[in-house]
């Protein structure tokens, strides 16, 4: 059974400063959690951001911080997915730190398919993956999750509504 629930806060582009997206994953976060997309959020036991001038603890681009977790055994209990969402965001977050944006970022930037692979190597029966953006592809039935919860935030006029979705390993 899928909970579904949509509320209204401000955006803003720190996702986990959004509170009904913070209190969202502190009902799913416990055990071993990764966030290969972390900015400066310190919620995961390993985060990592591209950008140096973040708190992550790690600046690897995010398949390469996943594979290298998974080569140290790595399991996880909580992936935390929250990539930028559009190709523009991904040029205001890492445009600024040098790193060139190609044609093959560009296709990926929607899907994140490297990276999704990558983190499923973390994963074992009962992992919960949060993914955060535009869509709900999230993980995926192919790969063995289940949707168990759907948060949609509307922000209102213009912005488009974040859409998080908690997803469980069978």
């Amino acid at each position: 059974m899928c909970k579904f629930s949509r509320t209204w806060a401000m955006p803003n582009k720190n996702t986990f400063d959004i509170q009904p997206i913070s209190e969202f994953v502190e009902r799913w976060l416990h055990g071993v959690s990764v966030d290969p997309f972390a900015r400066n959020s310190k919620l995961a036991t390993y985060n990592n951001d591209l950008n140096p001038e973040t708190a992550a603890d790690y600046n690897l681009p995010a398949d390469k911080f996943l594979s290298e977790l998974a080569t140290q055994g790595v399991i996880a209990d909580v992936i935390i997915f929250d990539p930028p969402y559009s190709s523009q965001q991904v040029k205001e977050v890492y445009g600024g730190i040098g790193k060139g944006f190609f044609k093959e970022d560009n296709a990926n930037v929607v899907r994140w398919t490297k990276e999704k692979k990558a983190a499923f190597r973390l994963c074992k029966a009962g992992t919960v993956v949060l993914s955060f953006g535009w869509n709900t592809t999230g993980m995926g039935r192919r790969r063995g999750f289940e949707i168990v919860e759907v948060l949609i935030v509307n922000h209102a006029g213009a912005h488009n509504d974040t859409l998080c979705i908690a997803e469980r390993m069978a």
